[in-house]
């Protein structure tokens, strides 16, 4: 027998407990401070040379296991057949892309750079939504759209020896554009898919990507560095877990407002134990692209009243 997936939107069988605001709230804030977690190993293993797919393997070795557990106690074997496999296909190739980015953009900018790149990501979205899904964009939602360009092109200026195009900048915005895909294709996927096959079949396909180009690459690293990759393989599970969670409590563009919290993370990193040095015009961009990220949250709150 088929059990009611627990955080299948619309139900009116959810515990009162996820229906409260503050948990939604807090657990998006909690995300948000352990993707910022995240980036600090990925920064860390890019100090020490490992490969971003290495690390986006040790991401999620521990949550597609237990994905895949979790699948099989709410919907039994049964729940491992998907109705759409194409759209669980592509959700798993942007999250792929996405963290493959992102762990390669470490490389070469600061942390707080990277995540304030690939935290455009609503804006792609959004742009995706139009040009696939055929969705209405307000004419305050462009205005925003194009301060927050404006503030990724003094980002990208920032660390750029050779105009706009350098590659590590332009990775963290490929990060956020394929975040914006697999944001696109969750919504899709959650018309015939229940969230825990959506989050097994994530987690399995990067998985797969990885430990193939892993493979592939012949990538190695030294066992004084297990210890970072055991970072992101321990926090990826409740990150992914409390970010599910938040954005079935609160309204994704409260979610998307409090995820910036890995911002801050970032920066305090940066700055403490990387010695990083922020330049005037780096500042600025980081701060409109940010504040027109929470314009878009305020924006969706008086769209959606």
């Amino acid at each position: 027998m088929q059990v009611k997936p627990i955080f299948d939107e619309g139900s009116d069988t959810l515990p009162s407990t996820y229906q409260n605001h503050s948990l939604g709230v807090g657990l998006a804030l909690f995300g948000g401070v352990l993707m910022g977690c995240i980036g600090i190993a990925g920064k860390l293993g890019a100090g020490v040379g490992l490969s971003p797919f290495l690390l986006l393997a040790a991401q999620v070795v521990l949550l597609a296991p237990l994905a895949g557990i979790f699948l099989l106690v709410r919907q039994g074997v049964a729940g491992l057949k998907p109705v759409s496999p194409w759209i669980l296909v592509v959700r798993s190739v942007s999250g792929f892309i996405y963290f493959a980015a992102f762990y390669g953009a470490l490389k070469g900018i600061p942390i707080a750079d990277a995540l304030v790149l690939e935290s455009t990501n609503p804006f792609f979205a959004m742009l995706m939504a139009k040009v696939f899904l055929g969705h209405r964009v307000s004419k305050g939602t462009i205005c925003l759209a194009v301060l927050a360009f404006l503030g990724v092109c003094l980002i990208l200026l920032q660390h750029s020896s050779q105009g706009i195009l350098n590659p590590y900048s332009l990775l963290a915005l490929l990060a956020g554009v394929a975040r914006a895909a697999g944001s696109v294709a969750t919504g899709v996927a959650g018309r015939t898919e229940p969230p825990e096959r959506i989050m097994f079949y994530y987690a399995l396909g990067m998985l797969a990507f990885s430990a193939s180009i892993v493979a592939w690459e012949g990538a190695s690293f030294e066992a004084s560095s297990l210890w970072i990759l055991a970072i992101p393989a321990l926090l990826f599970v409740p990150q992914n877990l409390a970010y599910t969670i938040s954005n079935h409590i609160i309204p994704a563009y409260l979610v998307g407002a409090l995820f910036y919290s890995a911002i801050l993370v970032g920066v305090l990193a940066d700055r403490f134990m990387f010695g990083t040095e922020f330049g005037i015009r780096g500042v600025i961009g980081m701060i409109i692209t940010v504040a027109a990220g929470l314009g878009l949250a305020w924006l969706r709150s008086k769209e959606s009243e």
